[in-house]
């Protein structure tokens, strides 16, 4: 480091470019040393000029292709950060993930998440270091794009950056007053267009912004996007699916004339249920699209026999319940249907003390789906009105639930559905 009195920032310049070319590089035709020039004003922080000297030398080492290599194994992180967001599937979850692993691994203090809609930013997510105040402005608030670094990031869709924050044109007045040095904004973009920006600063200290240090943004950013538009699609593909599960759901009920809504209502508390048993987030999935397509098999029933508006006969009682296997049958054609689907299919009509069908099974060799939805369908067709049957109270077909556990249902989910409906 020299530090030269006077204003001669050119004669200071030419000066270094004559040695340089004066002395033996390293190689042949490269340079002998970097440099980078700042002024150090009357008055000013000396950390301040340091920092943007800094960043001039960190330019010209990129033009000149020298390695600049801060953290090691980067590729071993980027691989160990693409296998962790494989594990996330909520976007909040990516993004928070994100802004807490750029925090770990660059020198910054604060860490910001924030969405641009039409001429505003809003932060919804934010982390910061610890003893380091929660960035400006506060999550929720709206800003005014205009004139800020937003702005241009919005419309170059490229990195912008500053050693000296407080000095940029556009320079948002709370994030100066909260004492914000240098910092740098970061498209986050969707089919070409910028949805939103990672926000990085340092609060009352400089911080030199290097060329390595922006791509390494830029690649973790590139990452969180891919990840999100594989959610995004991932969850138009689940949305989609269900909508024809609910759709399939309602044709069923009405060729069995079951009283309109029946299968989702059903769906609905198989998956409050079996949140109580702290299924994860696939599991619940797997149950409630299971509850949708119990009665697929019920395709395969003469109409004779479903609407029949009188008891059954052995054999016709035979034949109906012949739908648990046919459903089982007809999935297990489709591609890609998880096994957990098909168990409830088939066996949300066996018993918790073995007399159910097909299969016989009983106790907890019948499927934890089975035996979730088994309670739940038993509830809501109780309740409801039928050819053959009036609709039951509520009180009443809780009662009946009630008695018949450790018969037809699982006593250990018998009381979870008590609570569940006792205590909504």
């Amino acid at each position: 480091m020299i530090v030269v009195p006077g204003h001669h920032r050119d004669t200071l310049q030419e000066l270094l470019d004559a040695t340089n070319h004066t002395a033996p590089g390293p190689l042949p035709d490269t340079a002998a040393f970097t440099g980078g020039l700042a002024d150090w004003a009357q008055g000013t922080p000396f950390e301040r000029a340091f920092a943007a000297a800094d960043e001039q030398l960190q330019l010209r080492k990129e033009q000149l292709r020298e390695v600049v290599a801060p953290w090691e194994h980067e590729a071993d992180t980027f691989v160990a950060f693409s296998r962790e967001l494989e594990g996330l599937r909520e976007p909040g979850d990516l993004i928070q993930h994100t802004l807490n692993r750029l925090l770990r691994v660059m020198d910054f203090d604060q860490a910001a998440y924030a969405i641009l809609e039409e001429d505003q930013l809003v932060y919804v997510h934010e982390a910061h270091r610890d003893g380091v105040p929660a960035p400006e402005p506060g999550l929720h608030v709206p800003v005014p794009l205009a004139g800020t670094a937003f702005q241009r990031v919005q419309r170059t869709r490229t990195t912008e950056w500053s050693t000296d924050y407080p000095s940029t044109p556009g320079a948002l007045p709370q994030v100066v007053e909260q004492g914000v040095k240098s910092g740098m904004v970061t498209p986050v973009l969707r089919q070409g267009h910028v949805m939103a920006t990672i926000v990085l600063c340092t609060v009352n200290r400089w911080q030199t912004i290097t060329p390595h240090m922006r791509k390494t943004v830029e690649l973790t950013v590139l990452r969180l996007e891919h990840a999100l538009e594989l959610r995004r699609a991932v969850g138009e593909v689940r949305s989609t699916l269900e909508a024809g599960m609910r759709t399939l759901s309602r044709v069923l009920e009405a060729r069995d004339a079951e009283t309109q809504g029946h299968t989702a209502r059903a769906a609905r508390l198989a998956t409050r249920l079996g949140a109580h048993f702290r299924l994860d987030r696939t599991a619940l999935e797997h149950l409630r699209y299971g509850a949708y397509l119990h009665d697929i098999g019920k395709l395969c029933i003469p109409e004779r026999i479903l609407k029949k508006p009188g008891k059954l006969t052995p054999e016709e009682r035979a034949t109906m319940q012949r739908h648990a296997t046919e459903g089982h049958d007809l999935v297990t054609r489709l591609p890609g249907v998880a096994p957990q689907i098909v168990a409830v299919i088939r066996s949300h009509h066996e018993r918790w003390d073995g007399r159910g069908y097909p299969d016989g099974l009983a106790g907890t060799d019948i499927p934890l789906g089975a035996r979730i939805f088994s309670v739940c369908d038993v509830y809501d067709a109780l309740i409801s009105e039928r050819p053959y049957k009036r609709a039951w109270s509520h009180d009443d077909a809780v009662l009946e639930i009630e008695r018949q556990a450790g018969g037809q249902f699982d006593p250990e989910v018998v009381r979870a559905f008590l609570a569940l409906v006792r205590d909504p």
